[in-house]
């Protein structure tokens, strides 16, 4: 199969910068819409799709692997049901069929209400989201996971309305990280080296990376907010520097 890039504004655009598509479970309500969405899935995606108990969870899953493959096939002459995709080599999806001339690299997250998909170029990178209403027991698993400095700020918060977006902000952080690296939030504990500090906007400062470890370049992260129920967080591998997270709904 002979794939085209040719002449494709989108991905010149992912040149210099990082694309993050994002679907409300809204978007694959219809019958008309959720048969168009479903004949997306491969095999595999189309078993587990029909398996899920609650058809709120089972929209959400249909949205947000049909943005997936239509959000990767804005980069390619691709059709969304033609990708094929394998695990790494930590787990973590790649694309394995069809061959392309460029290397597109991708990572998924849904939660209640809202999917979102980051799509790069040749950069590794994790995407989370979150919504900052949920219930949990922060505090404890602020102990567990969050490291020193991050605890410390959100000790000075305790009591306070920001203490909830404060914790969801380094949450989402740590996951994006950890999909970044293929690796799992259970091996982040509080003794990690790696911590984040939000600063003005939506950049955030990553602390800890051992170059050694990871290559040349840097690791970059980004706090967005979606929606007025959600928060989301890109990270980023770049040997170019901090690039711009541009985020778009995708049209149904």
């Amino acid at each position: 199969m002979s794939v085209s890039t040719r002449n494709n504004p989108y991905l010149d655009a992912l040149e210099s910068g990082v694309h993050v598509w994002l679907a409300t479970p809204d978007a694959g309500t219809g019958s008309a819409c959720e048969k168009r969405y479903a004949a997306l899935l491969d095999a595999q995606e189309g078993a587990r799709y029909r398996q899920f108990r609650f058809e709120r969870d089972r929209r959400l899953y249909l949205v947000a692997h049909a943005l997936l493959r239509r959000a990767l096939s804005r980069y390619t002459d691709v059709e969304p049901c033609d990708w094929r995709f394998a695990p790494g080599r930590h787990g973590r999806p790649e694309i394995s069929a069809p061959r392309l001339p460029v290397n597109l690299r991708f990572n998924l997250s849904h939660t209640d209400g809202l999917a979102a998909c980051v799509v790069t170029l040749e950069d590794a990178c994790g995407i989370d989201v979150e919504r900052i209403d949920r219930s949990c027991r922060m505090q404890s698993l602020a102990a567990k996971v969050f490291a020193g400095p991050e605890c410390t700020d959100l000790q000075a918060l305790e009591g306070r309305p920001a203490y909830r977006e404060r914790f969801f902000t380094y949450w989402t952080l740590h996951e994006a990280w950890c999909k970044a690296r293929g690796t799992g939030l259970a091996q982040v504990h509080s003794d990690s080296p790696v911590w984040f500090e939000p600063e003005t906007g939506e950049n955030v400062r990553v602390h800890g990376v051992d170059a050694r470890d990871d290559g040349a370049g840097g690791w970059h992260a980004r706090i967005q907010h979606p929606t007025a129920a959600h928060l989301l967080a890109v990270v980023v591998h770049s040997r170019e520097g901090g690039k711009p997270v541009v985020s778009r709904f995708m049209e149904t």
